[in-house]
C-alpha cells in the first residue's frame, strides 16, 4: 500500500511537470489554438458529440443539473455548458494545475473552481447529475491512479446520473506521456459510443 501511494504521488508530480513544460512550449500552444483549423475542427467535433450524447440520454434541460468537469483546464468546457442552459452556481471544475484554475476563475468567478487531484475529489457522495472528463485517463500512466479516479467519478455521480468521457482509444508512439484507453475498458451495457470511437457516455441506475 505504501509503495502504491508513493507511485501515485510520483505520477501526480510527473503530470504537473509535463503540463508545466507544455505551457511554456509555444508550438504546443499554437497546435491547440482555436485559430488552428485542425484544433478548431476537433473542438467542433467534440462539441457535436457531446450534444449528441446529452440528447440521446435526455440531458437537454440543464438548468437544474449539477455538473462537474474533471481536468477542467482553463474552464472552456464548462463555459460551453452555460451556453447549453446550465447555471454557473451548479457548475464545478477541478484541475491539478493551479495556473489553469486561476485562468478559469478569472473568466467566470461564479463557477466553483478547485485545485486538486481527481483521485481525492472534495465533493460529497452523489453530488452531480453529470460528470465530464476530457483526455484525463490517457494522460495518466499509473494504473492505480487511473482506477482511483474512476472510483471517485462513480462516487460523486448521482444515481441515474451521466458520465461523459472523451479520450484517446490508441496510444501515440510519438508521445510517451499519454496512453490510449481501449474502449473495451468500459462495460458495453453501460456505455454508448458516438461516431467518434473515443467519445463515450456511461449511465447506471
Amino acid at each position: 500500500m505504501q509503495k502504491t501511494n508513493v507511485d501515485v504521488e510520483q505520477e501526480l508530480v510527473r503530470i504537473q511537470e509535463e503540463y508545466k513544460q507544455r505551457a511554456t512550449y509555444q508550438p504546443f500552444a499554437e497546435r491547440y489554438s482555436l485559430f488552428n483549423e485542425a484544433a478548431l475542427l476537433q473542438t467542433h467535433g467534440l462539441e457535436r458529440n457531446t450534444l449528441a450524447l446529452l440528447k440521446k440520454h435526455r440531458f437537454t434541460h440543464l438548468t437544474d443539473k449539477k455538473i462537474l468537469d474533471i481536468g477542467c483546464g482553463g474552464g472552456m468546457q464548462l463555459q460551453r455548458f452555460l451556453a447549453y442552459g446550465a447555471k454557473p452556481a451548479n457548475l464545478s471544475g477541478i484541475d491539478l494545475i493551479p495556473a489553469r484554475i486561476e485562468q478559469a476563475r478569472s473568466l467566470n468567478p461564479s463557477i466553483d473552481w478547485q485545485v486538486g487531484s481527481a483521485h481525492q475529489l472534495p465533493y460529497p457522495d452523489r453530488s452531480f447529475d453529470l460528470v465530464t472528463l476530457s483526455v484525463v485517463f490517457s494522460s495518466i500512466l499509473n494504473k492505480s491512479l487511473r482506477q482511483s479516479i474512476a472510483d471517485e467519478v462513480w462516487r460523486v455521480r448521482k444515481a441515474g446520473g451521466l458520465i461523459l468521457c472523451y479520450d484517446f482509444a490508441y496510444s501515440n508512439p510519438r508521445n510517451p506521456a499519454v496512453q490510449g484507453i481501449p474502449t473495451d475498458n468500459f462495460g458495453p451495457s453501460d456505455c454508448t459510443l458516438t461516431s467518434a470511437p473515443h467519445a463515450l457516455a456511461s449511465r447506471r441506475p
